[in-house]
């Protein structure tokens, strides 16, 4: 049953992500069709827009190296969308500290009345699902701490009990890298939160732990951008190695800049008689304080790296399926990028065609092999989002 709870929870979160990028995807389009190679005051609301709409930091952050990979957008915008990507955690942030506060029942209740009504537009059948998503999230949670005492009679007094609810360092250490390595696995956001709320409010484990559980996923996140993106053109790579690191760095920093707060402002509590609201509204402000950490890291890298002089001349090498089938990337970002790949596709057609007329040696081979590799993985990336 805690387990069940526990899903639940994560198809809610999952759910009301997805659905509220999907209400917010026509003013998304509306923004990148303004463009985001402008001035630098334009481009920074544009692109923060995009982002805060598309309420998926993993999404932003990958669409924004893809944009870049796909040579849609500069080395500027491109790495922007990548540094505002954590502002996209604010649903999420919100999401948390509803925990415990709103009865999810009653959105569960709104949302199936609403979804069963035949006479409905599309946007609003949207919103509900988002509505939807919310209540499963909430109902999940609070399903989880009633069914809490299953995991303390299996707990017990044992040895592993003991441990989890020991907040000193080799312990949070401990949960810091089982959560970066469950990140490399498990692909749904914001997981640790989840889980570190439901253990926290039953005193599980402690208050350091659970900082530890979230501020580990946002590493290991870093940690499989950088895998992801090793395979990628020479710019891509350069930018990818670099954020992941400042990025994971920030989060680190934020975690023990959290730890040290909770310290001197005494927010963290041992007894069991806390209320519930409290103890997440506290942990949800620290989480937050770990996220702005690792923003303010990525702007201070962005400043710099953004600026780079990128070599026009690179192997095109393109990402691979997997980040759509693995749901990495903004749709709407992507479906607008289609247009303009097919553009440069069009082009590139034209060009290849025209060095048949040409006498043989006019045009050097690598160029020409660069144009022939440059089509094919064109037509991959027009295929898969046909």
């Amino acid at each position: 049953m805690w387990l069940g709870s526990f899903v639940m929870m994560m198809l809610g979160l999952y759910l009301s992500q997805k659905y509220v990028a999907v209400v917010f995807s026509g003013l998304q389009k509306s923004f990148l069709d303004k463009g985001l190679e402008t001035t630098l005051g334009k481009m920074f609301i544009r692109a923060l827009d995009v982002v805060v709409l598309e309420a998926s930091p993993q999404k932003s952050l990958y669409s924004g190296m893809a944009l870049l990979n796909l040579r849609v957008l500069g080395t500027r915008p491109s790495a922007l969308l990548m540094c505002l990507s954590t502002l996209g955690a604010w649903w999420v942030l919100i999401l948390g500290l509803l925990f415990m506060s709103f009865n999810g029942y009653f959105l569960l209740g709104l949302a199936g009345v609403g979804l069963l009504t035949v006479f409905m537009s599309v946007q609003i059948k949207n919103i509900l699902g988002w509505v939807l998503g919310t209540g499963l999230f909430l109902v999940g949670g609070e399903t989880m701490l009633r069914n809490a005492s299953v995991l303390m009679t299996t707990l017990g007094q044992s040895d592993l009990a003991y441990f989890l609810a020991d907040g000193r360092f080799p312990t949070v250490v401990a949960f810091f890298c089982l959560a970066a390595l469950i990140s490399l696995i498990v692909q749904l956001e914001f997981w640790s939160l989840a889980l570190a709320l439901g253990l926290l409010l039953t005193n599980t484990i402690s208050f350091n732990a659970a900082l530890g559980l979230v501020a580990g996923e946002r590493v290991g996140r870093m940690i499989f951008f950088w895998w992801q993106s090793r395979s990628l053109n020479q710019e891509c790579r350069r930018i990818g190695s670099q954020f992941a690191m400042v990025s994971a760095s920030g989060a680190f920093l934020g975690m023990m800049m959290a730890g040290e707060v909770r310290t001197l402002l005494n927010l963290g509590f041992t007894s069991g008689t806390t209320a519930a609201q409290d103890k997440t509204l506290q942990f949800v402000l620290l989480f937050a304080l770990i996220l702005a950490v690792q923003w303010v890291a990525q702007m201070i890298w962005g400043h710099f790296g953004g600026n780079a002089k990128v070599d026009e001349v690179q192997a095109s090498r393109y990402f691979g399926p997997t980040w759509k089938r693995w749901e990495l990337l903004s749709v709407t970002a992507m479906t607008w990028a289609r247009e303009k790949v097919h553009k440069r596709h069009s082009e590139i057609r034209y060009h290849l065609q025209g060095l048949g007329s040409l006498k043989e040696g006019q045009v050097p081979e690598h160029i020409q092999a660069r144009l022939k590799a440059e089509e094919e993985q064109l037509n991959l990336f027009l295929h898969d989002w046909a």
